[in-house]
């Protein structure tokens, strides 16, 4: 299937106006009213809008928050309506900003497809080499890389759920939140999963099975898939639902990627891939919490830009 190269240059074209969208400039006076209904102590100055375009030249270009002040400094000069704030209180603002995944696109009556995968993001730019060679791979000294859980709507690419994590933490105990975040940030019902063998566990084929969602979840080729002998009690039991699912993968490999479409699963990686080009392959916050939240507003940015 060709590919519509004119609506992808559109759409590259139209995330550049992103940079230079001063539209908070608008209702500023609205934002900071509601920011101040009801609050005790000095008012806020500075709407929110004024605080995501931080984010977004700080997250998208690479800008620190002095670099940035310098911006705004820049376009006050020739946008009487703006102000500017000091960058200090640009990254305090930024992190205490409401950050939440919200999916714009599909159909409410539609079934979610959804691919769950987990990468790692370095914590500092230094490289690994210090990390593993001069430093022996000790975290507490070189801070290690985060995890981050994401789930991924295949159809429209969009992420529907993510959680980050420190790296100690497994792949698949994220898995029920992306589960949950995905059904409470779209609305909707979940019609399968697509997901490596890191999510090859009993209980979570146990679970899809019994919330009526489709587990294309890769199995390996050595997976125990005959049932019990006749004489074991266990013989009149129903089968796991893994091994119902083991059967029908390892019978023809093949011919069940092409039913289900395991293909899709590389949307995960796809958004990791976009993730890590556009915004870099580290966080530029310090704080534990300040890492998730700049992650959570990547992944925010992300599906703006696909709009």
């Amino acid at each position: 299937m060709s590919r519509d190269w004119k609506s992808v240059n559109n759409r590259l074209i139209q995330q550049g106006t992103l940079l230079i969208s001063l539209d908070f400039l608008d209702n500023w006076n609205k934002q900071v009213k509601k920011l101040n209904q009801d609050k005790v102590g000095r008012p806020f100055e500075y709407p929110d809008g004024l605080i995501q375009y931080s984010g977004l030249l700080h997250c998208y270009m690479g800008l620190g928050y002095r670099q940035v002040q310098g911006v705004l400094i820049a376009i006050e000069k020739k946008e009487p309506r703006m102000k500017v704030a000091v960058y200090s209180q640009l990254c305090r603002r930024f992190n205490k900003l409401e950050t939440k995944i919200q999916p714009r696109r599909g159909t409410p009556d539609e079934d979610l497809w959804i691919a769950v995968d987990v990468t790692g993001i370095c914590v500092t730019n230094r490289g690994e080499w210090l990390r593993k060679i001069h430093r022996k791979g000790k975290i507490d000294e070189c801070k290690g890389f985060l995890k981050v859980h994401v789930a991924v709507d295949v159809k429209t690419k969009e992420v529907v759920a993510i959680e980050v994590t420190r790296e100690d933490v497994g792949d698949n105990s994220k898995f029920d939140d992306l589960l949950e975040g995905s059904i409470m940030n779209t609305g909707r019902k979940i019609g399968g999963v697509y997901a490596d063998g890191a999510y090859d566990t009993y209980e979570n084929f146990e679970k899809l099975d019994d919330l009526g969602i489709y587990p294309a979840i890769r199995i390996d080729d050595n997976a125990i898939t005959d049932p019990p002998p006749p004489r074991f009690p266990q013989r009149r039991r129903k089968l796991p639902a893994r091994t119902v699912y083991a059967q029908e993968q390892l019978a023809d490999r093949k011919k069940w990627k092409e039913k289900t479409g395991y293909g899709k699963r590389w949307h995960a990686e796809g958004y990791f891939s976009v993730d890590k080009r556009r915004f870099g392959q580290y966080v530029r916050a310090r704080k534990m919490e300040n890492m998730q939240h700049e992650m959570c507003f990547r992944a925010q940015l992300y599906n703006q830009l696909l709009a």
